[in-house]
């Protein structure tokens, strides 16, 4: 069982605030940081410091966060195993386009032995990460951007991200300069997605923003983005598998800016982690 101590610096490191530490701990402010000094008696480094009135975190304190990341994932792996033991319990998060369209034959297989059980959260990125840190998920499985430098991770495949629109748009089975997209109606996820990010990236790398097409729409449900594309003359980025959800929609190709996403396997610990992982996804 993890130190009380570190519950408080975990707290910190996510509030960046020591009175809203004490609050939301029910603690006392100076309470708050006798627990950090302590910590940083303990392990000789400093974890946080003043920079004018900002508090910031010190490298030291990434470090010890990804650590106590990884003990308290390890803690909850041990106290979920104390149930039956030919029983396999898991929590996996999916960004949208994996848990909806990629891994569902992954989980039917996994679900058809009656001594697994799982709970499936589908949501974007941001939301997941918080939740691996917090041991409310064993593995994220994520596609695009997230900070590499704060998670174990390893590659689970890689998929083209291509444009989608209605198979009557002028676009659809063609390859269009950059230009020309900037002419027509976007549809996006929302904040913090990682598809969005991608998008985003590839388009900032050449000078551009959301802000150079004619008209940029943000959309979290995937439903919600095809039936645009498809009825209101819009166009979206995706990969490839959301293409194939529909007969009314088609792919095409932007001159100078294919891009290649990344699905990965995320955890905070390696060992525990790969043997879930293991066990649906067995050729990873």
């Amino acid at each position: 069982m993890l130190d009380y101590r570190v519950f408080t610096f975990l707290t910190l490191y996510d509030e960046m605030n020591y009175r809203r530490t004490a609050k939301k701990l029910n603690m006392t402010q100076p309470a708050v940081t006798q627990h950090i000094h302590y910590l940083e008696n303990y392990y000789g480094v400093k974890l946080f410091e003043y920079k004018g009135r900002t508090l910031s975190r010190t490298k030291n304190a990434d470090r010890l966060k990804r650590y106590f990341d990884s003990v308290r994932a390890e803690e909850a792996d041990i106290r979920g195993n104390f149930g039956p033991d030919d029983t396999v319990r898991m929590a996996v998060g999916a960004t949208k386009t994996i848990g909806e369209f990629v891994i569902v034959p992954e989980v039917r297989a996994f679900l058809a032995n009656p001594k697994h059980s799982l709970d499936l959260v589908i949501d974007n990125t941001e939301v997941l990460l918080h939740m691996l840190e917090k041991s409310q998920i064993d593995f994220a499985v994520v596609e695009g951007v997230f900070d590499k430098s704060k998670y174990y991770y390893h590659l689970y495949k890689k998929e083209k991200f291509v444009g989608i629109c209605a198979k009557g748009h002028p676009f659809a089975n063609k390859a269009v300069s950059l230009e020309e997209i900037f002419g027509e109606d976007i549809v996006v996820r929302e904040q913090y997605s990682g598809t969005r990010m991608l998008l985003y990236n590839a388009i900032a790398d050449r000078g551009f923003s959301f802000d150079s097409f004619r008209r940029c729409i943000s959309v979290s449900n995937f439903s919600v983005i095809c039936d645009i594309v498809a009825n209101n003359n819009a166009i979206t980025f995706a990969y490839e598998p959301i293409s194939r959800c529909r007969d009314d929609l088609a792919t095409f190709t932007v001159a100078d800016m294919q891009i290649c996403g990344e699905y990965n396997f995320v955890y905070c610990n390696r060992e525990t982690a790969q043997k879930k992982i293991s066990s649906i996804f067995a050729d990873c």
